[in-house]
């Protein structure tokens, strides 16, 4: 699938509403060179954030959903941009955009293609769950709990119970105003199911 499509596509009424507010998400993988190991990896860099009324937000994580320790952690003078940095030979990408209650959800899993003659490989992306004007009210929100979605036709369309608790924390990034932390990826020596699955102040 390519690239293009395994983010989310808003209208660009809504990035620039986002651009506007100073929140800057960086949605794409790339495929770098690890010269030393002899191999190839991928790289995502966690960044995001919000205000009260928009967020943008995406994180990395493990095929299976659990947490990823970052590479390396990103201070920045100004909220809601980039915050870590995964390497990975696969991981998932879990980003959302919200506009008030209302929320888009992408889940992709990136893997690296298969290297010809000594020449870069491409990140081979594949959409695991796409939810559409998922709907999650403020007294759910301070739950801990996930948007809903529904299918066209009225029917709830659950989002992958292994990566349930993945979009609760990207959830918690996407409402973070003025954000400066990760909500996704965490340390190397911390214990992930330790972490906050929500934490709305920066």
């Amino acid at each position: 699938m390519a690239g293009e499509l395994s983010r989310l596509v808003l209208p660009k009424a809504m990035l620039r509403r986002l651009d506007s507010a100073g929140i800057y998400c960086q949605t794409w993988v790339t495929v770098e060179r690890q010269t030393r190991a002899d191999r190839w990896v991928l790289r995502g860099v966690e960044s995001g954030g919000a205000n009260r009324e928009v967020g943008r937000y995406i994180s990395f994580f493990a095929p299976d959903g659990k947490q990823l320790a970052w590479l390396q952690k990103l201070d920045r003078i100004g909220g809601n941009g980039a915050h870590s940095v995964a390497v990975a030979t696969e991981f998932v990408s879990v980003e959302i955009a919200r506009v008030e209650q209302t929320y888009q959800v992408l889940i992709a899993k990136h893997r690296l293609g298969k290297a010809e003659q000594g020449r870069r490989p491409k990140a081979e992306s594949t959409i695991l769950f796409h939810g559409i004007d998922g709907h999650l009210p403020a007294d759910l929100l301070k739950q801990g709990l996930s948007p809903e979605f529904f299918t066209r036709g009225g029917e709830v369309r659950p989002i992958p119970a292994e990566f349930r608790q993945a979009v609760q924390f990207v959830v918690a990034g996407v409402n973070c105003a003025n954000c400066r932390h990760s909500h996704g990826l965490v340390a190397a020596t911390a214990e992930p199911e330790k972490q906050q699955v929500v934490s709305i102040a920066s």
